[in-house]
């Protein structure tokens, strides 16, 4: 799956899969959430050490702000609902607009990257957040690039339960904490 995802990224052209095969297409689904959530997971635990390091000092994260302003419950339903939709609509939604053209690799490549970028709100703007903003994005950017992709070979409807089941499974902690009465700090 990987590699499909990388030659597709090398020369990205719009082509639906023809496969409509319901197991097929939740095969490479599952997949594509998998490795979304190992390279994401894992690029979020290295960026752990500009904390550590003290490189990144003090910088609260908008999902902590959000959980303490407007709760769970509101939390969930905008991360896992409202953002996959809205956001998917908006970066992912407009390469039908370019599908036949020879532009459509650039059109991919920008919605990638405003995509990542797009997140870096999620931190308090300094001078060093603007130096680390490509680590600290990346774990968007591979989400991008993988919606982006099942995005065009299955359709927009995929690349929204990508991302949705994607931010749900990253709060499934969260959740169970809340639930057990843990404290987060």
């Amino acid at each position: 799956m990987l590699k499909e995802v990388y030659n597709f990224l090398k020369k990205p052209v719009y082509t639906k899969d023809e496969n409509t095969n319901i197991t097929y297409r939740f095969s490479v689904f599952i997949k594509l959430l998998f490795w979304g959530l190992v390279f994401g997971i894992g690029i979020v635990m290295f960026n752990t050490l500009w904390e550590a390091t003290g490189i990144l000092a003090n910088n609260e994260h908008a999902l902590s702000k959000a959980l303490k302003d407007m709760g769970l419950p509101m939390l969930v339903f905008l991360v896992v609902v409202v953002a996959p939709i809205f956001e998917e609509l908006l970066f992912r939604g407009s390469l039908v607009l370019f599908k036949e053209s020879k532009f459509f690799n650039i059109a991919f490549y920008v919605s990638i990257i405003l995509f990542g970028l797009i997140h870096i709100t999620n931190f308090e703007i300094t001078a060093t957040v603007l130096v680390l903003t490509p680590f600290l994005v990346a774990p968007q950017l591979i989400l991008g690039v993988f919606t982006g992709f099942i995005r065009v070979k299955f359709g927009l409807g995929w690349s929204i339960l990508l991302h949705a089941s994607h931010n749900l499974i990253l709060f499934i902690p969260l959740l169970i904490a809340n639930l057990l009465d843990i404290p987060l700090e």
